[in-house]
């Protein structure tokens, strides 16, 4: 597959040959290409075009990098160029090791995260300056993120998928149907009983790089720097903790999510039965988004922006992945759900 125009131009104007561009690893919208070599690398990102009504997702990560580089520049690339009419950004090239999946991040690599989020979180009035937009999906209501879940669960189908994963797609989402079902009557519980309110107030949201964990993480000579903020803004910092541990590709295996120590006690003690609560219905969303491959359009943009076209082995490696994370994920303390009963 030839490199898009955007990468082309970019690559010229880098005094890079076009022959140097490597497509990497990019999410469901976007592509990535590295060019050049050697300590003249560069990583050209392109986005979607900005459709009125949906996410301006470079907007997002533009505001997130030049806020972060101010604040926390030893955690994050170089912001080098920003191209809005080709919609894309050319970024410092990484160079190290990205985490295996299924891999456990150390405690120094962990201190690092904390940290990182902690100074994110430290000049709230700067932040307010730099940040305008709210982190894709920022509900700060549970009935909310109740909401969206089920639209996702909700709105798949298996027969595009290969006849011979019919059976065992619709038996999985018949299962995370009815867990979204007994989920969203307990959280009614826990709301209505007092254990926890529904939603927060936006003073409280924290900044957030969202999609926030090791798998967008690249350990350097001179530590761990995070990467991939499209879907960066404003959020409820409990779903923020929630997320970041039940990452399922590069997951936390902890008690309790590390960022709640980035909180501080009066944080930890505000936050903890939310954490409870989104836990289990964060699980979901999770595992809704390793199924994309059950909503037909997002199938397709999958194989449009990987490198592997083949549609028999996606769904396998989709469906063995949700099967798996729904059956077994379930460490940190995230999911005791304590139901008061009247």
């Amino acid at each position: 597959m030839n490199p898009p125009p955007f990468a082309t131009h970019w690559a010229r104007e880098l005094g890079a040959a076009e022959e140097s561009l490597i497509q990497l690893r990019g999410g469901i919208n976007n592509r990535v290409y590295r060019c050049g070599e050697g300590v003249e690398s560069y990583v050209i990102k392109g986005y979607e075009p900005a459709d009125c009504g949906k996410r301006n997702r470079m907007k997002a990560e533009v505001d997130f990098l030049r806020y972060a580089s101010i604040i926390t520049p030893q955690f994050v690339p170089k912001l080098h160029f920003c191209d809005w009419d080709r919609r894309c950004i050319v970024l410092e090239h990484l160079s190290g090791n990205s985490y295996a999946e299924g891999s456990a991040p150390t405690a120094i690599d962990l201190e690092a995260a904390v940290a990182f989020f902690r100074l994110l979180n430290a000049e709230n009035k700067l932040a307010r300056e730099w940040i305008e937009m709210d982190a894709a999906e920022g509900f700060l209501s549970l009935r909310q993120h109740l909401a969206n879940v089920k639209d996702r669960i909700y709105s798949m189908s298996v027969d595009h998928l290969p006849k011979a994963n019919q059976d065992a797609a619709r038996d999985l989402l018949i299962k995370i149907k009815e867990a979204s079902e007994v989920i969203e009557t307990n959280t009614e519980l826990l709301i209505t009983s007092g254990v926890v309110s529904d939603g927060i107030n936006a003073s409280e949201s924290c900044v957030s790089p969202s999609d926030f964990g090791f798998h967008n993480a690249i350990l350097t000579k001179t530590g761990v720097k995070f990467i991939d903020f499209e879907f960066a803004g404003w959020d409820d910092p409990a779903k923020v903790a929630v997320d970041f541990a039940l990452q399922p590709r590069v997951p936390v295996r902890v008690m309790e999510s590390p960022l709640l120590l980035a909180m501080g006690q009066h944080g930890y003690e505000v936050n903890r039965h939310r954490l409870e609560a989104l836990g289990l219905i964060l699980r979901l969303k999770w595992t809704a988004i390793i199924l994309a491959i059950l909503q037909p359009v997002r199938m397709n943009k999958l194989l449009a922006n990987t490198i592997s076209t083949d549609v028999k082995q996606l769904t396998n490696e989709r469906l063995t992945r949700a099967a798996h994370y729904f059956r077994e994920e379930s460490p940190f303390g995230l999911h005791r759900l304590h139901v008061a009963v009247a």
